[in-house]
């Protein structure tokens, strides 16, 4: 008979306390939750994994869809609603406040705001596969109803995002051009991915 106690980050997340009882194959497995003082008991195959699951609680922590809408866009303290919410509420909660930052902060106008609100939410990439391949590109829907909002390998994310909020690319009143990069280079400076599966680039050359 074995003994142990689960818990996972956070003060809200539920701590269970967890007894089993081996024999060969199958195992008994008895849930208490300190919570609402609830127990469970059930016997599972112990290399069942997708059946073990079942009795397993699950915890969403973080999330990230877009580059910078939360690292940048929200302030701090909206940084974990944001991580445990769902993109189906994204718009509800959080269009106001990325508004907020982009008219205010970056100082830009109403209707850049607003597009580029409507653009990162619900906070989720969107591949539309339907689409013609040359309209691919991170934040391409901005500027084209009709292009993709996916991101294409070559995609500096960071500086099309910074670009947007504090540079000339969607706006070019009022820009904030030393914001508007992170001055990195795509892919740190190294080589190029291919433009085909795998699509690994060349290894960096040994240092001699």
């Amino acid at each position: 008979m074995t003994a142990g106690r689960l818990g996972l980050l956070g003060a809200s997340v539920l701590a269970i306390a967890l007894t089993s009882a081996c024999t060969n194959e199958r195992e008994t497995i008895t849930f208490v939750n300190d919570t609402i003082r609830t127990t469970r008991v059930d016997t599972v195959i112990r290399r069942d994994t997708i059946r073990f699951n079942e009795f397993r609680t699950f915890n969403q922590v973080e999330r990230l869809g877009n580059p910078l809408v939360a690292e940048v866009l929200l302030e701090f303290k909206d940084h974990g609603f944001h991580d445990v919410g769902t993109p189906a509420t994204d718009r509800a909660n959080f269009t106001g406040r990325i508004v907020k930052f982009i008219t205010g902060t970056a100082g830009r106008s109403q209707a850049t705001a607003t597009a580029i609100a409507n653009t990162l939410l619900p906070d989720m990439i969107t591949a539309q596969t339907d689409k013609a391949a040359n309209t691919a590109g991170y934040l391409n829907i901005v500027f084209n109803a009709n292009a993709y909002g996916g991101r294409r390998l070559q995609d500096d994310a960071v500086d099309i995002s910074a670009g947007a909020v504090f540079g000339t690319l969607l706006d070019p009143n009022n820009a904030s051009p030393g914001l508007a990069t992170d001055n990195v280079p795509a892919f740190g400076g190294g080589p190029v991915p291919g433009s085909g599966f795998p699509y690994l680039a060349n290894p960096n050359a040994p240092t001699p």
